[in-house]
């Protein structure tokens, strides 16, 4: 029987993986590990397969990566800060659009408590270039940051909070959309708005 796995050993994967081959090598101790648990694995199987899937994304399988994604949201456990956000952004890097919309419907109709989810799909929206979907999931993120007597929003005050109006600020901008005042709360972003 192997030594139970901990979060310790798969980041330390992630970090040492240099080359295609360490990468598939990674994420298949990972998946293994995954489909035969033992007692005492710090990550769940759902987890561990999205750590494979990254490894194996990072070999250049897509199809393979993809694949593991959707069988990390079907595993036991769960992959923070919702496994379905790993398996949206991998179906929008293969252009399945649709599918990946439908998956993000499903995930708001839940309503999410925890900000992360907001900001990571709404980042797998901005990196796919969709930035008004990008932008509807910030701010909805946003609605769930408290900001009640706040004329300035800081990582110290809210990590989460501050990292959604900033990424919303950020999309904004891209967007050319004139600043709001939930906007005015961060600092400016200066190499996307020229200031100093």
């Amino acid at each position: 029987m192997r030594n139970p796995v901990t979060e310790d050993d798969v980041e330390m994967l992630e970090a040492t993986a240099r080359t295609t081959t360490d990468h598939r090598n990674a994420a298949a101790r990972l998946t293994g590990c995954a489909h035969e648990p033992v007692p005492g694995d710090e990550p769940s199987p759902a987890r561990l397969l999205v750590a494979a899937a990254w490894h194996r994304e990072q070999a250049g399988e897509r199809a393979v990566a993809l694949d593991l994604y959707r069988r990390a949201v079907t595993a036991p456990g769960s992959a923070p800060p919702d496994t379905r956000c790993w398996l949206h952004s991998a179906l929008l890097t293969a252009g399945l659009v649709h599918e990946a919309r439908q998956l993000a419907d499903e995930i708001r109709r839940e309503s999410p408590s925890d900000l992360s989810v907001f900001e990571v799909v709404g980042e797998s929206y901005e990196e796919a270039g969709d930035l008004a979907q990008a932008h509807r999931w910030f701010t909805m993120g946003t609605r769930h940051v408290d900001l009640d007597g706040l004329d300035e929003l800081t990582a110290e005050d809210d990590a989460s909070g501050y990292a959604l109006v900033r990424a919303r600020r950020r999309v904004r901008r891209l967007l050319d959309l004139p600043l709001d005042a939930l906007d005015e709360l961060v600092p400016p972003i200066p190499w996307l708005e020229g200031e100093d």
